[in-house]
């Protein structure tokens, strides 16, 4: 298991979090949008792709972190920038799908810097990222 905190997963990738506090998605200087993803919510529908699907009536209330992560969702998929992935593990996935505060549960953080997303699908609530190998890995 890897021993990255959640501000030392996010660096590997190039980004800095507005605030560790309540950031869940930050602006890579190359123009990348990363964002932190919980493992239990991807799938494989093949051909080498992977889905990672969430909603964001998930979160009980409006945070300046959930508003950060809307308007980076927002802009990944109206200028389909990459989306690079934080991927968050816990052993208690039920707290996360209730949308209870993970914060005070735990988890491990990876990078996979051999991934790249695209932001699919957003309609102010649900969001799709279609994540597959990077050429460039």
């Amino acid at each position: 298991m890897s021993g990255l905190t959640f501000s030392d997963a996010f660096a590997k990738c190039g980004a800095k979090l507005a605030n560790p506090m309540w950031a869940f998605s930050a602006k890579a200087p190359d123009g990348s949008i990363v964002l932190s993803c919980w493992s239990h919510k991807f799938t494989s529908p093949g051909k080498g792709l992977m889905r990672y699907a969430d909603r964001l009536s998930r979160w009980r209330v409006n945070t300046p972190g959930k508003n950060l992560l809307i308007s980076h969702i927002s802009e990944a998929h109206a200028s389909r920038l990459p989306v690079r992935l934080i991927i968050a593990t816990t052993s208690d996935p039920a707290v996360v799908d209730a949308g209870e505060d993970a914060s005070k549960i735990a988890k491990t953080f990876h990078v996979r810097e051999d991934l790249v997303g695209h932001v699919t699908t957003f309609d102010g609530d649900n969001y799709v990222i279609d994540v597959s190998r990077s050429t460039a890995a």
